[in-house]
């Protein structure tokens, strides 16, 4: 025969040890904040916009680190928010870090890397010197896994398109040897604009970047 002793447990304490169990067995609570954003990819100054979730709902959340920006979580404890890409240090793409803090719990908050370019289209634009020299050109902020074109102008007239590669990664990039004037067969003194933009021929309407610069007469070789 098998004995079972009944322990007879005081009220009071009774009481403490089921709340003890009360709280181990209690459901988790809802996860840590999170922040995310649309996009892998943002030129300096561009509007960057920002989803939150496991706030504290109704409280205001401050949006602090390489952007800064403030905003309200719903009843559900979510909110969107924009803030703006913050300048970076030469050509890019830099990796910046954001963090949206939970006012009604400051342990609460969220962290968000973004990869930011100097601007869309950008180049070091490596054009002074001799234009037959060969140089490095770099690329960042074009459209991933298209061609990055060229287009050399002079007296409102395209003298010649030069394909420098294929832009690669999220931030659309790309480093490539070439001459500082490619693709153009005469060399004329006088100031030239060079487009860089993601179409084989040029169009004015095309979504670019430009500058001027100016060939003399004694660099022409």
């Amino acid at each position: 025969m098998i004995a079972v002793t009944a322990i007879a447990i005081p009220r009071a304490f009774g009481g403490v040890l089921l709340a003890a169990l009360a709280v181990l067995i209690a459901p988790a609570t809802a996860g840590a904040a999170d922040l995310t954003t649309e996009g892998a990819c943002f030129a300096s100054g561009q509007l960057v916009v920002l989803s939150g979730t496991a706030f504290t709902p109704g409280a205001p959340v401050t949006i602090a680190g390489a952007a800064t920006g403030g905003a309200q979580a719903d009843a559900l404890g979510t909110f969107t928010t924009q803030v703006t890409a913050p300048p970076i240090a030469g050509l890019g793409p830099r990796t910046v870090r954001v963090t949206a803090m939970d006012q009604a719990n400051p342990t609460n908050a969220a962290t968000l890397d973004l990869r930011v370019v100097r601007e869309a289209f950008g180049s070091n634009l490596p054009v002074a010197g001799r234009p037959r020299e060969r140089t490095t050109w770099r690329f960042a902020g074009f459209a991933p896994d298209r061609p990055v074109y060229g287009h050399f102008m002079l007296g409102g007239r395209t003298r010649g398109d030069y394909r420098f590669g294929v832009a690669t990664g999220a931030c659309g990039t790309l480093t490539v040897r070439a001459p500082r004037i490619p693709g153009v067969r005469q060399l004329r003194p006088g100031r030239w604009t060079l487009k860089l933009d993601q179409r084989k021929s040029y169009r004015a309407s095309t979504p670019g970047s430009a500058v001027t610069f100016r060939i003399l007469r004694r660099a022409s070789g």
